[in-house]
Parts: structure tokens; sequence; C-alpha cells
């Protein structure tokens, strides 16, 4: 469905193109057609109505299909008489009744063979003349919409070849002659308002092989019609001349339909015509409203002269090739749109975030005992390995720290951007000429420790964070980094109790790290509430130094999507990076944080996480 800004771009669309006061309704149907009232203009489209036509879009892609089926609506207004067509529609129906009648009279003898002939004759004339005007008109007013404002060409051709991709998808099989007149009016109808294009010519099965003989004539007519009228009445002639080349198979379908009445069907021939499928459709877009005294534009036209045979397969290879750098056009478009939403996101998103009241949904709260719980007793137990793993991370990180702080030049390279003066010499050598220098940069680091007590931690998942939380803190603190940790768990569906377990100003003394094994689990988890609160605290806190959060979690919480967009933001625009962190029996945690890591094995600990710093930070 569209989006408001969506919405709004298209009454914009309307306002902009219309010539005449205009109402843009848009509504859950699957309809898209204008009207013209007493001067003032109705365009209605449905928000179903792409549907029709194909089962799936891209979220761009839908809205440029709307876009472009406004705007086909609004090309209509520009340049179709629709006096003009009311006429043909108003004839059409006439002739369809008359046939009935007829149909009627002759299964009576009230009327001879000849006369049924020659009126079922005009019937199928006329019937199919609204359906070639109305696909001539389309290919023209879009045409010309185009010309005169370039702008809108890329929509107008998206929903067009959309339209086209469904008719491809359907059965096309030469051998299937039944409703043959229907299927070489659909045919006519694509190549009316597309053009005979490449990607047709596996779907353009019946014209060919059934009239062959006009075939070439056919298709410059629909180009002269398409490309080179400059209003409805000329077009309509062109609709008339296109017909009259399908004189052979016209008359055989009058064949088939005096054989149906014969055969005493109740007339089901009759009603079975692509017109009566369509009536009602053709009925709104040939104006179902009163006539209108405003006298349209002229088409604008690219082509003047009278198509000699090359200058027909030129416009045909000219358009074949104009599809290909069209497609590439439209793909950009789309790809503009995408980074436009994706940027109108980000930044409504930073004004929610950065402007919210985010404290109102927590409550804080001091830790309730300093001694350890029964799954903290447990992790105790291994506290000497958690130290070795500790101080092995910690001459990690050390070095890793060191390494990224020291200035590094390579010397003699194939390829690079700066001349190695020392070199020169090796350049009727081997050519290794070039040099490439890295600044070493020295990084102030804060760090957040986020813990997730909720119930679900409960067991093997807590006593494992408990060790990950240990061995973390203890390498800051030997690091002399500053750091503050937090639990937090969910009170009900809004509030979020955060307990901070070391603060910034106590992480340096050693006795605080046996506080972490008062951690106890307790209630559910709305752990984007947490993480957002903790950012923001952390942004206010680190100044210039760069920032890290690892939050020790089993990843099972509400708002995945909002962690995702807050992890974004916060390394865009605050230069905070967000590390989940799973330990033995948390898997979920690599779909909860874009940066995870699941270790199995807590003795790998240190050298996944270092590995998954060098990755995004150090």
């Amino acid at each position: 469905m569209l989006s408001q800004d969506e919405k709004r771009k298209l009454k914009k669309n309307a306002a902009l193109y219309a010539r005449m006061p205009v109402q843009l309704q848009i509504d859950t149907s699957n309809q898209h057609y204008s009207q013209i009232q007493n001067q003032k203009a109705l365009i209605i489209l449905g928000e179903q109505a792409p549907y029709r036509y194909l089962a799936n879009f891209h979220p761009q892609g839908y809205a440029m299909f709307m876009e472009g089926l406004e705007l086909h609506e609004l090309a209509s207004l520009l340049y179709t008489d629709f006096q003009v067509l009311s006429h043909v529609y108003q004839k059409a129906t006439e002739a369809l009744d008359m046939a009935n009648q007829s149909a009627k009279a002759y299964l009576n003898k009230e009327i001879k063979y000849r006369d049924l002939k020659d009126i079922l004759f005009h019937y199928v004339y006329q019937t199919n003349l609204p359906l070639v005007l109305k696909a001539i008109e389309e290919g023209a007013v879009e045409n010309a919409m185009g010309i005169e404002y370039p702008e809108t060409w890329n929509a107008l051709m998206y929903a067009r070849q959309a339209i086209i991709l469904a008719f491809m998808k359907e059965n096309h099989n030469h051998h299937d002659t039944s409703f043959l007149m229907d299927k070489i009016i659909k045919e006519i109808m694509a190549i009316c308002t597309y053009g005979y294009r490449f990607k047709l010519n596996d779907s353009i099965v019946y014209l060919p092989r059934y009239l062959h003989q006009h075939f070439n004539e056919i298709r410059k007519l629909a180009i002269k019609g398409r490309l080179q009228t400059h209003n409805t009445t000329e077009r309509l002639e062109i609709a008339q001349m296109i017909l009259q080349l399908c004189s052979p198979i016209m008359e055989e379908t009058v064949k088939e339909i005096i054989d149906t009445i014969q055969n005493g069907s109740k007339i089901s021939g009759i009603s079975n015509s692509l017109f009566s499928q369509m009536s009602s459709e053709i009925a709104v877009q040939f104006q179902k409203s009163t006539s209108n005294d405003t006298q349209p534009q002229e088409t604008p036209t690219k082509y003047k002269m009278n198509l000699s045979d090359e200058e027909f397969q030129r416009i045909e290879s000219l358009e074949n090739e104009a599809e290909k750098t069209n497609n590439h056009q439209i793909l950009q478009d789309i790809h503009r749109r995408e980074e436009k939403q994706r940027k109108q996101s980000e930044k409504r998103l930073q004004t929610q975030t950065y402007q919210s009241t985010i404290e109102q949904s927590i409550v804080l709260s001091p830790l309730e005992r300093t001694t350890p719980t029964q799954y903290g007793i447990i992790a105790l137990r291994s506290q000497h390995e958690s130290i070795v793993r500790s101080n092995k991370l910690a001459r990690l990180f050390k070095r890793e720290r060191m390494y990224a702080s020291k200035s590094r030049t390579k010397h003699r390279l194939e390829y690079g951007r700066h001349l190695d003066q020392q070199n020169l010499y090796r350049a009727t050598l081997d050519g290794r000429v070039f040099k490439e220098h890295k600044q070493g940069q020295k990084k102030d680091l804060c760090v957040y420790i986020l813990v997730d007590t909720s119930e679900s931690m409960s067991g093997e998942k807590i006593i494992n964070t408990m060790k990950g939380c240990f061995e973390l803190a203890r390498v800051l603190q030997t690091l002399k980094i500053p750091f503050c940790i937090s639990s937090h768990k969910a009170l009900g569906q809004t509030k979020v109790q955060l307990t901070e377990i070391i603060s910034f100003q106590d992480c340096q003394k050693r006795y605080m790290l046996d506080r972490i094994f008062a951690m106890h689990t307790s209630g559910g988890t709305h752990e984007d509430i947490a993480l957002e609160y903790v950012l923001k605290k952390l942004a206010e806190y680190k100044r210039q130094r760069k920032g890290f959060v690892f939050v020790l979690s089993d990843g099972d919480t509400h708002g995945v999507e909002h962690i995702h967009e807050l992890t974004h933001l916060y390394k865009k625009d605050k230069n905070i990076d967000v590390i989940g962190i799973g330990i033995q029996t948390a898997p979920l945690i690599t779909k909860t944080y874009p940066n995870s890591l699941f270790i199995e094995d807590i003795q790998t600990l240190p050298d996944m996480l270092i590995n998954k710093l060098k990755e995004i930070a150090i």
C-alpha cells in the first residue's frame, strides 16, 4: 500500500500536470480511470490496481507503478477527446444490441442469412473498434506525456512494461484458434501501446500466422498512431484502417457466431466477445460521464514524415535499443527512490531517538545484594580459568591496539597511488615503484556492558554470561579502559528495570568485580528499550572516545528491528559499535544483532572477540 509521503507526491503530480481542477481519489479498489464533469476532472486510483497485472512488486516498484498509472490518466485528460471515445462506445453498444435482436429474428426466420451476416460483420467491427482505439490512444498519450514532460517517462514506461509483462505471461499457442479475433485484437493492442519490441516477439504469434500478408502494415499503422497522430480523431482513422486489414479474421468470426446461433446455444458467441468482457472498463475509460466542452491539447510528436519501409524499420530498431536504455534508467530511478526513502527513514529515526524520552520507560534500581547468588557460586568455581582467559584476552587486545597505533608503509608495490621515491630505479626492472602508507591511530575507548537477566537466561545461560562478563570487565580494568556494567529485565509491556552493577566511577576497583556474581534472573525481555537508554548514556559520557556496547544475552527479545535501527544509527552518528555476545546456549544472538558472536566453547572467547573487534573497529 502507499505511504502518506507517496500519496502526497501523487496529489502534487495531479496539481502539477492537470490542465483543469482535478480531484485525486485513492481507494482500495483495483480500478484506475479518469472522468471530466463540468470542467472538473476526477482521477480514481485503486491501491489494488497493480495486482491486476502482476502478483508481486518491489516496494519502490509498486509506488512507481501507481505513479505511472496516475500519469497515464493525467495524459488522457491532457490529450484525449472524450467526445470521440464516447461516440465510438455508443455505436459499439448499439451494434451489440442490434446483433442480439437480429440473431433472435433470424432464429424466428424474420430476416435472411445475408442480412444477418452483414449485421454481425458490422457488430464485430464496431465492438472491436473501441478496443483498438483504446490501445492506440493509450500509446499516443503516454508518448506525448513523455515528450512534453520527460521526467514522467520512467514511471509511465515502468507501468506499461508491467502491463505488457502480464500479457506475455498468458498462454500463446497459435494452434488454439478458439475466439481467434479476440486473440488477434489483444496482440494488436499490445503492439499499439508498446510497439513491436524484441521482448514481444515470442508473445505475438497469431498476427504473423493468420494475417502474415498484413502484419508489417499493421505494425506501421500502430507506430503511426502512437508516434505521429495529433488528436483522437486521427487515431480513430488509424484504428479503422487496422480493423479493415483484419477483415479475413472478422469474416471467420461472423461464421463462428452464425454457427453458434444455428446450434441454438442462446447466442453465447455474441456475449463472449472481448468487448463484452471489457465493457465495464471500456465504458469508464471512454468517459462514463457527461460530455465536456474543453478541447484537448494537440498531441506532440517526434516524427512528422510519412513512413517509408526503411524509416519504419529504423524506428522499430531505435525503440528496441531505447528499451535497454530505459530499463537501466528505471532501475536507477528505483535505486534513487530507495535511497531517498532510506534517508527519510533515517532522519525520522534520528528525530524520534534523539528527542525521545526513553528515561520514562526505565526504572533505575540498585543492586539488591552483593553476595553471589546460587548461579554465581557455580560460576565462581571456574574463576581461575576465567582469570587465565582474561589475561590472554588482555595481551591480545593490547597487542592489537599497539599495532593499530603504529604507522606502516609498504614499499615496492606494483600498483598504487603514491610513487616510492627510493625505488624509482625499478621502473625499468619490474615496475614496482609504488608505496602505500597507513597512518596509525591510537583510539581511546569507552565500554558499556549490558547483561540480560530476564527469566529466559536462567540456568546454564546466566552462569556462562557471568563468566564472560567477569572476563571482559577484568580485561578492561587491566587496560585502564573506562567501563560500566548494567543488567536489565522487563517490568510489564513498556517498562524496563535497569540495575547498575559497576559504575564508570568505580570501574577500576578490582573488588567491584565480585558484584557480577550477584546477578539473578527474573521478568521478561525488552532489550531494545534497555539498549536505547544505554546508547544514549554512553554517547553523553564518552565524549571523543570510541564507544563499545557489549550485550551479553540469549537474543530472545522483542524489538529486533528497532535494535538493528539503533545499532546502525549510533554507529553512523556517534561512533559507537554494538556487539551481541551469546555464550554456549544462545544461538539467537546472531539474528538479533548485526555484529554478534555465538561462542559455543568459552575457551575460544579471547580469539573470537579479538577477531570481531579487528573486523569492525580496531
